[in-house]
């Protein structure tokens, strides 16, 4: 069973770094967390922003964003599901079904923990607010701290390394893809690559329109950038 275990140092190694990283920036940053909004409009925090501020052009609302994500979300489901079946049908792998369904149930209840990640990549001293929002049954983070573009850049995609790459690579890496862990590992990556696939579609506007050596803020549920 330990030997077993062995090819998961490596990820433990880092998965330690990462709660001790994490376990810092909950010390110097603000976290507020406000429990389940009823509505979007009672979610996001409107702040005042500089004359010289522009809006990014992004999508209306996050309900609206939920829908655009379908187009990676429903081929991510797809291949999945194409690979077990086939890999399964090949004798190629043996899936564990009660570690995918526990993997994906624990993923799927990791929201929570997804929008604190998403604060953690907030500057030092930021106040960050996160809940979720009942009318969509999503969940959201937002602060009026002012961010770099690498900081933007960590903001939407930090979720998705910590919650559905990682794990994904630890799958991969085990050549047997017989243990328990290994499928957990599969299943909590899927939901969390899921789960996260907005935050890639919300990236995507501001890397196109906003200038490297801009600031960026939020105000309400959209972004801006100006220079200071």
């Amino acid at each position: 069973m330990r030997k077993g275990l062995e090819k998961y140092r490596p990820f433990a190694a880092v998965l330690i770094l990462i709660v001790l990283l994490g376990i810092y920036k909950l010390i110097v940053i603000d976290v507020v967390w406000e429990g389940i909004n009823p509505d979007e409009t009672t979610a996001w925090k409107v702040t005042e922003l500089p004359e010289n501020a522009t809006q990014v052009r992004e999508t209306e609302s996050q309900s609206e964003l939920l829908r655009q994500a379908m187009f990676l979300v429903i081929p991510l489901i797809v291949v999945a599901i194409v690979y077990l079946v086939v890999g399964k049908k090949k004798n190629l792998i043996q899936p564990d079904k009660k570690a995918l369904i526990v993997g994906m149930a624990a993923s799927f209840l990791s929201q929570p923990l997804h929008e604190l990640i998403h604060g953690l990549a907030m500057p030092k001293a930021s106040t960050v607010y996160i809940g979720i929002i009942k009318s969509n049954f999503s969940g959201y983070a937002t602060s009026n701290a002012y961010m770099n573009m690498f900081q933007c850049v960590m903001y939407h995609l930090l979720p998705a390394f910590i919650l559905g790459i990682l794990p994904l690579i630890c799958f991969a890496v085990n050549k047997e893809k017989k243990d328990f862990i290994c499928w957990f590992c599969f299943g909590f990556a899927l939901i969390g690559l899921v789960q996260t696939a907005p935050d890639w579609f919300g990236l995507y506007p501001i890397v196109r329109q906003v200038p490297f050596d801009a600031v960026i803020q939020f105000s309400g549920y959209h972004a801006y950038w100006f220079y200071i």
